[in-house]
């Protein structure tokens, strides 16, 4: 009974109680007078509690319950009046709460005719029991009750009409911010306020009008009750002062009440139409957002001439609020799906966004059984020119770029911005291959063309690679990385060029993953070891330096080329970790020689350009270790490339001069092969120059590579700076460049790379 208590209207839940409670309360009267034989009372607790349990039967069961609340007002009227015909004035307290009670069971107009009729009859049934005194003050304390009673009900009615009307704008404004938080779109936002203020205003048609990218013109948002030829003379409305109320609130950010629109300046240019639409009045209010910046407007049409009130204006605001908070949380979606999906600086799509157009693409041509085409376009040289011009100048490029590689595509072609200076291009559809290779070329002639930065002409080249669907692979990961190596192609092919992707290609990149997991197990089982080159003094055969080289022994491919490995470990970092290695063993092995046969024994060991982006650190901690050990900074020589020198020059230099600090000497490996090879000499401090084996190699009595080696020693011996001859193979060499001045030299000679056993073993002969 509770439970189904529960689910009932409030008005009836109070109607069950308040009858139940009624036949519990007089039960006990009942008893009273049976036991006490009292016929009239017995007969008139009887009729109140079956009056009582057919009203509560009544409603229970029938769920009428206005009509059975009108009938309990009248049944408890009448059976009072019986009560005090048969009682006496005894009982006239029970007449105020019945009266009381009548306010809230009948209507307010309908309970003041019964309860004075009921007064009436009351007072002319016991006024003969009554002195003229208290007579007259029961009249008028049942009189002031009635009064009170009404005023108290009407009160009360208006104030739960009140609060109903507010409950139902708070359902929809909830409903609203519901909608707003689950993100739903703006069209159904919209429609949704207007349907809530609509309810509230019966005559009323709304409309929300947003204004345009331009901030000029007012476009429809929503207008669901208002006419269609309306809703398409107001898209698109231009704003100012007097141009109707929207357009008016719009441009002066303030709020505009049209009481008659058939005879307001404002609107003497629309009056036809608002009449043709049956609109005789509106209220416009602007939506503005948090920073001040007008949104839209919100307006309220009427079917006649009318002013709002106190009490319009706040819905008004309420609901032009909730606009103003749909629209800006669509705006805050859209710019966080821009930022998701799309390149701040060039506005093309990211990867993220690339990456669902790939998706479709690739599913349709699946479908279609056409073809598709990957490019991955790299801009040749753009680090040289954020080096020289400045990131600024950088990004003008990028974003130049971007448009011209817009300009060269097709309407459903799709491009991308991966990040620095990379692009992904998606060509839709492609028949053949000219197709590809056309656009491919009108993109390298674009490019190509001069960019003006800053009043200078700046030119930037691009690198093409390409990759096919589904020749080249079939998923979207094989696309791309068959793309980037077919670009890597292209770079190496001289760039501004295009490059497919090929077989060759595929087996090197599975080469190339294969050497790197080999790798990372080589250096955790030490896999590595050492062989050593003699530099020997051409004068007289005697060994005092040599070159360190790696050798990489894989226990089941067998002996695996430095020039296989190390290109890919320099490209992975894994360098830093072999060079660890090569240091340790390469520092104990020259110590050990240096105390039992050679104590003037120099080691070289090459290093890596990466080892020195982070200020040489481990090179230079590699000299503070060699101090603790107490082996002779000057036992090694580290080598380094001429290409190095040309790159982040301030940061080399420094860690330079900081190994030379501390007793380290300096090498230049393969001198001769670099750019600018004589110019920078003399601002770097170097203690040897090795000169490349090309030179050496092709050396004969009348060419020229016998005179830029002789003009290489004697720039050297001026400069202070020894020379090593690297790829000396025959007797004439030799004897060309000792002729030249050259004192030390290396090759296979003098001798090739020896194990460790064998080293020590000549090292042992010639101090014999």
């Amino acid at each position: 009974m509770t439970v189904k208590l529960k689910h009932r209207p409030e008005e009836e839940q109070i109607l069950l109680i308040v009858t139940a409670l009624a036949i519990f309360v007089i039960l006990p009267f009942l008893m009273v007078s049976i036991q006490s034989q009292e016929t009239t009372a017995i007969l008139i607790d009887l009729a109140a509690i079956i009056g009582s349990i057919i009203i509560f039967s009544g409603v229970w069961y029938s769920n009428k319950t206005q009509l059975f609340s009108n009938l309990l007002a009248v049944f408890m009227q009448v059976l009072l009046l019986v009560a005090l015909e048969l009682e006496g004035a005894s009982l006239i307290y029970w007449v105020f709460p019945i009266v009381i009670v009548a306010f809230y069971l009948l209507s307010p107009t309908i309970a003041i005719l019964f309860n004075s009729l009921f007064i009436i009859l009351a007072c002319f049934i016991t006024y003969q029991q009554f002195d003229d005194f208290t007579f007259y003050r029961v009249i008028g304390g049942l009189v002031l009750t009635n009064m009170f009673a009404c005023a108290l009900s009407m009160f009360m009615q208006n104030k739960n009409r009140q609060l109903s009307e507010q409950d139902k704008i708070n359902k929809v404004r909830n409903n609203i911010l519901e909608l707003i938080a689950s993100s739903s779109k703006l069209s159904k936002v919209l429609p949704a306020v207007i349907q809530g203020i609509e309810n509230e205003y019966s005559d009323a048609k709304c409309s929300i009008l947003l204004l345009d990218k331009t901030g000029k013109k007012l476009i429809l948002g929503a207008a669901p009750s208002l006419p269609d030829f309306y809703n398409q003379a107001i898209d698109g409305f231009t704003i100012g002062e007097a141009m109707g109320s929207c357009g008016t609130a719009a441009y002066t950010r303030k709020r505009v009440i049209v009481t008659d629109i058939a005879t307001h300046p404002y609107w003497t240019a629309w009056a036809a139409l608002a009449k043709k639409a049956q609109l005789s009045a509106c209220w416009s209010e602007p939506i503005i957002d948090n920073e001040g910046n007008v949104l839209g407007t919100f307006a309220i049409y009427q079917r006649t001439i009318s002013t709002p009130n106190e009490l319009d204006f706040t819905l008004i605001e309420q609901f032009a609020n909730l606009a103003r908070i749909a629209i800006e949380r669509e705006k805050a979606n859209k710019t966080i799906w821009q930022q998701a999906n799309f390149d701040s600086l060039t506005n093309l799509p990211n990867r993220n966004l690339l990456h669902e157009h790939l998706t479709t693409a690739v599913d349709n041509a699946q479908r279609e059984k056409k073809q598709l085409a990957i490019i991955m376009l790299d801009l040749d040289n753009f680090k040289d020119v954020n080096d020289s011009l400045g990131h600024s100048a950088g990004d003008i490029l990028l974003i130049d770029s971007a448009k011209r590689i817009k300009k060269c595509l097709r309407k459903n072609d799709i491009v991308a911005r991966l990040g620095g200076d990379e692009f992904i291009i998606v060509l839709v559809g492609t028949s053949t291959d000219t197709d590809v290779d056309n656009i491919g070329q009108k993109l390298l002639n674009t490019l190509a063309q001069p960019y003006i930065i800053e009043q200078k002409s700046v030119y930037c080249t691009a690198s093409i690679g390409i990759a096919l669907y589904p020749n080249d692979a079939m998923s979207i990961d094989a696309l791309l990385r068959n793309a980037d190596q077919a670009m890597y192609g292209a770079k190496a092919r001289g760039r501004n060029s295009i490059h497919y992707f090929t077989e060759n290609m595929r087996k090197n990149f599975l080469k190339r993953m294969e050497i790197i997991q080999d790798l990372r197990v080589a250096i955790t089982e030490q896999q590595f070891y050492m062989v050593y080159q003699p530099i020997v003094n051409l004068t007289n055969n005697q060994i005092s330096k040599a070159e360190a080289l790696i050798r990489w022994q894989h226990p089941k491919k067998g002996l695996i080329s430095p020039l296989d490995f190390i290109p890919v470990a320099e490209e992975t970092g894994l360098i830093v970790e072999i060079s660890e290695w090569v240091f340790k063993e390469v520092s104990q092995q020259v110590q050990q020689w240096r105390n039992s046969h050679c104590h003037n024994l120099m080691i070289s060991i090459n290093t890596s350009p990466v080892q020195y982006r982070n200020k040489g650190q481990q090179i230079i901690a590699w000299a503070g270790s060699l101090i603790e050990r107490n082996i002779p900074p000057e036992a090694i020589s580290i080598e380094i490339t001429e290409n190095l020198l040309m790159e982040n020059q301030a940061e080399v230099v420094s860690a330079l001069d900081n190994i030379r600090r501390q007793g380290l000497t300096v090498s230049i490996d393969d001198f001769g092969t670099g750019y600018c090879s004589f110019s920078y000499l003399k601002n770097f401090s170097i203690d040897y120059l090795k000169i490349d084996k090309s030179f050496v190699q092709n050396m004969s009595v009348d060419n020229k590579d016998v005179a830029l080696c002789e003009a290489i020693i004697v720039m050297a011996n001026k400069l202070n700076i020894k020379v090593i001859a690297e790829g000396i193979e025959t007797e004439q060499q030799r004897e060309l460049l000792t002729n030249a001045g050259c004192l030390l030299g290396q090759g296979y000679l003098l001798a090739r790379p020896l194990s460790i056993a064998d080293f020590e073993q000549r090292l042992i002969n010639q101090n014999i």
